[in-house]
């Protein structure tokens, strides 16, 4: 995330024209949060803090997603890693105490078993898998997807 800092000052000579530079910079970026603060001086003005990321940046962090498959288009090898996975994601639930359906959905099983990723870029392109799930469960997965 990249910060730029904007004064917009009062004067109506200056006020138009400093919009007008906020509102093209907010139009050419993908805007995050903002926070903006009154500045008492002999020119009063508003600075405003923008918080965003080039539209550039944010295509290039995202992965791009795999087609979703059912398990009617598993291959018999297909069906055995998606059985291996089940079963590693049973094991977890049990031991981190929660809903199977929180650790992977069986939709996610199936296209890791169809697609194989072999790396945590990979993963994140399977639906489901965002950064965070594939820092949390990747390594697991991914061993498993090695070991077969």
């Amino acid at each position: 995330m990249q910060v730029k800092v904007f004064s917009i000052r009062l004067d109506n000579a200056f006020l138009e024209y400093d919009q007008q530079q906020l509102n093209a910079f907010l139009n050419s970026v993908t805007f995050k949060k903002s926070s903006t603060q009154f500045v008492e001086s002999e020119e009063a003005h508003w600075s405003v803090i923008v918080h965003y990321e080039s539209k550039e940046q944010e295509e290039q962090e995202k992965p791009e997603r795999l087609e979703r498959k059912s398990y009617e288009d598993l291959n018999p090898k297909d069906k055995q890693v998606y059985g291996y996975l089940n079963q590693w994601r049973t094991e977890k639930s049990e031991a981190l105490k929660l809903k199977k359906f929180m650790i992977c959905h069986n939709s996610e099983l199936i296209d890791l078993a169809m697609y194989k990723p072999s790396n945590l870029d990979e993963l994140q392109q399977i639906k489901g898998f965002g950064k965070q799930k594939s820092e949390r469960f990747g390594e697991d997965i991914l061993a498993i997807l090695n070991a077969v």
